[in-house]
C-alpha cells in the first residue's frame, strides 16, 4: 500500500491520528516537526526564531526527501509543508494525501497555550493563514473534518479509505452469501477493518505453517492483537501429509481447548494445504464457523482460496473427503509472494495458465507478453494476473457453486494432474507441476480427438515450458497413474468425462475419452 500523509493546520490532530494509524497498520510513524526538532536540537519555534522560516523550510524539505520514498509509513507533516510544491510532489508519489480540517473556532480552542505564538490577534492570524493555505489543503485524496470526530474515528475513516483505494476487490455473488476477494500489495494490515465489517467476534483462530508464521502471519498477528483481537495460533506441518482426517480431529480438539466458539473466525493463512485443511475444519467445527482465507502462495491466491472447495486426502486419493464451504472474505497480499520459493511461484503459474486456457484468452496473451515481469514478482503484474484469475473463477462459481455443470471446466488438467500427483506419492512433484503435465497430456488427447489443433497444443505447452513447468510424465509410474484414475471422484458410472481443450480461452465441458486412446497417450508420453 501507499504511505499515509497527513496535512492540515495546527490543532487538527495530525500527530494523534498518525500514531493511532501507525499502530493499527503496524507501520512506522514519522512526525516531520519532531524530526526537525531532534535534528536541530531545538523546538520548532526556536528554529524559526534563530534562523528564520526559510531555514526551517529547508530542513523540513530535506527530511521529506529522505522519508517520502520509503514504504509502510504514516507521516504527519507541519502546517506549512504544503507551501513548497516539491514537498507535495515527493509525498504524493508514494502516498495518499489526507487533509484534516476544522473551523477557526475549533482550531483556536485546540491551540490553547500555543495561541501567543500566533501574535496578538490570534484569530486574525489563523484566518489569514487558512485563507492562504486552504486551496493547498484541499488538494488532497481525502479530506476529513475533525471538529466532531475523535482521533480514533478519524483513523477509522482513513482505514476505510485505504480499503477502497489501495486494493482491487473482486466480488463473489452467491445467493445472499456474497464475499469479497481483496487483492493488493501490503494490504494485510487492513484485515481488522474487514473483520469489523463482517461483524466478527474478537476471538480469532489462525491456522498456518510455522514458516509462514515467521513471515507474513507474524506481522498480521501483531496488527490483530494491537486492535484487541484474542488470537490463538495453530501451526500445522507443511506438505500434503497435513491434509488428513487425523489432522482435522487434532485441530478440532485444539480449537475446543482454546474456547473457539461459533462467533469466532478461523483465518487460514498459508498455501493450498492450509486453505483446504482450514476450510474443512471451519466447515465442520461446531457445524460451521466464519472462515477468512489469507493465501500466501500464488497457487492459493488464484485458485484454492476462491470458490469454497475444502477437503483432505484419504485412502490415497487427493481431496476425497471434503465440503463446499464459502469463506466470508479472501485477502491476497502479493507482498507475501516476495519470499515464496521460485519453484512454488512457477508452480502457481500452472493454475494461471489453466485459467487462461479455459476462459481468458486475453490473460494468456498477457502472460506471453509479460511473463518476465511476473517472474520478477513485480506487484502490478502479479495483481493483474491474480485479479483476472479471481474474476474468472468468481463468474464460474457464481454460475455453478457445487460443480454440477459449468464449474467442471476448472478441472482442465486436473483429472490427469491429480492422478500424476497421487502416482508420485504426493512427493517429488508440486501440485502445479502435476497440473502442467495433466494439461499437456489432456491437450494431446483433445488433439487426437480432433477437438483442437496442433498449433494450439504447442502454444499452450510452449508457455508452460517458458515458465519452467514440465509437460511430460517422466519417471512417474504409468500403472500408478491408472490406479489413481480409477478412484477419481469426477467419474460417473465408472466413466470419466473430461473438460477438453478447443482453443486458447475455450474448452468443451465434458468429453468421454476412449480408454484405448488414453492408454496410448499416457503410455507414449516418455
Amino acid at each position: 500500500m501507499r504511505n499515509v500523509v497527513l496535512i492540515g493546520f495546527m490543532g487538527t490532530g495530525k500527530s494523534a491520528v498518525g500514531q493511532i494509524l501507525a499502530r493499527r497498520l503496524g507501520w512506522t510513524f514519522v512526525d516531520i516537526d519532531r524530526r526537525a526538532a531532534r535534528r536541530e536540537r531545538a523546538t520548532v519555534p526556536q528554529i524559526l526564531a534563530r534562523h528564520g522560516e526559510g531555514y526551517f523550510r529547508d530542513v523540513e524539505a530535506r527530511i521529506i526527501a529522505e522519508v517520502a520514498g520509503r514504504r509502510d509509513l504514516v507521516i504527519a507533516t507541519g502546517a506549512g509543508v504544503v507551501l513548497r510544491p516539491e514537498n507535495m510532489r515527493r509525498l504524493r508519489a508514494n502516498g495518499w494525501i489526507v487533509s484534516l480540517t476544522a473551523p477557526v473556532d475549533v482550531l483556536l480552542t485546540r491551540l490553547g497555550e500555543r495561541r501567543p505564538s500566533l501574535g496578538g490577534d490570534a484569530r486574525g492570524e489563523v484566518v489569514r493563514l487558512l485563507d492562504q493555505r486552504r486551496p493547498l489543503y484541499r488538494d488532497a485524496d481525502l479530506m476529513i473534518d475533525v471538529s466532531v470526530a475523535t482521533p480514533d474515528r478519524v483513523a477509522d475513516a482513513v482505514l476505510a479509505f485505504l480499503g477502497r483505494r489501495d486494493r482491487r476487490t473482486v466480488p463473489v455473488h452467491l445467493s445472499g452469501r456474497d464475499y469479497p476477494v481483496h487483492i493488493g500489495e501490503g494490504i494485510l494490515p487492513l484485515l481488522p477493518v474487514d473483520l469489523a465489517a463482517l461483524g466478527a467476534g474478537r476471538r480469532v483462530a489462525v491456522v498456518t505453517h510455522r514458516s509462514v508464521r515467521r513471515s507474513a502471519a507474524g506481522a498480521l498477528l501483531g496488527v490483530l492483537r494491537s486492535q484487541g483481537f484474542e488470537v490463538s495460533v495453530f501451526d500445522v506441518p507443511a506438505g500434503e501429509g497435513s491434509k488428513s482426517l487425523v489432522m482435522v480431529g487434532a485441530l478440532c480438539t485444539r480449537l475446543a481447548r482454546a474456547r473457539v466458539d461459533r462467533h469466532s473466525t478461523l483465518l487460514a493463512v498459508g498455501g493450498g494445504v492450509v486453505g483446504d485443511l482450514g476450510g474443512f475444519v471451519a466447515a465442520t467445527y461446531m457445524r460451521g464457523i466464519r472462515l477468512v482465507h489469507v493465501p500466501t502462495t500464488l497457487l492459493a491466491m488464484v485458485d484454492s482460496s476462491i470458490g469454497g472447495k475444502t477437503g483432505v486426502n484419504h485412502a490415497g486419493v487427493k481431496n476425497l473427503v471434503g465440503a463446499f464451504y464459502q469463506p466470508s472474505a479472501v485477502v491476497a497480499d502479493v507482498r507475501t509472494l516476495q519470499t515464496l520459493p521460485e519453484r512454488e511461484l512457477r508452480s502457481g503459474l500452472a493454475e494461471v495458465v489453466k485459467t487462461a486456457v479455459v476462459g481468458d484468452a486475453d490473460l494468456f496473451e498477457f502472460l506471453e507478453d509479460n511473463l518476465a515481469a511476473v517472474l520478477r514478482r513485480e506487484p502490478d503484474a502479479l495483481i493483474e494476473v491474480i485479479s483476472r484469475c479471481a474474476a474468472f473463477k468468481a463468474r464460474v462459481v457464481e454460475a455453478d457453486e457445487a460443480e454440477r455443470a459449468e464449474r467442471q471446466i476448472l478441472n482442465y488438467g486436473h483429472t490427469l494432474g491429480h492422478a500424476v500427483e497421487a502416482a508420485a506419492g504426493f512427493r517429488g512433484l508440486t501440485h502445479g507441476e502435476a497440473v502442467a503435465i495433466g494439461m499437456a497430456l489432456e491437450a494431446r488427447l483433445a488433439q487426437r480427438l480432433g477437438l483442437t489443433s496442433a498449433a494450439t497444443v504447442e502454444r499452450q505447452n510452449a508457455l508452460l515450458a517458458r515458465i519452467g513447468l514440465p509437460v511430460r510424465l517422466g519417471p512417474v509410474s504409468r500403472a500408478a497413474v491408472w490406479r489413481a484414475l480409477a478412484l477419481d471422484k469426477k467419474s460417473k458410472d465408472g466413466v470419466l468425462r473430461w473438460p477438453m481443450l478447443v482453443g486458447i480461452g475455450s474448452v468443451r465441458r465434458e468429453q468421454e475419452v476412449p480408454e484405448a486412446l488414453l492408454r496410448e497417450v499416457i503410455g507414449g508420453s516418455r
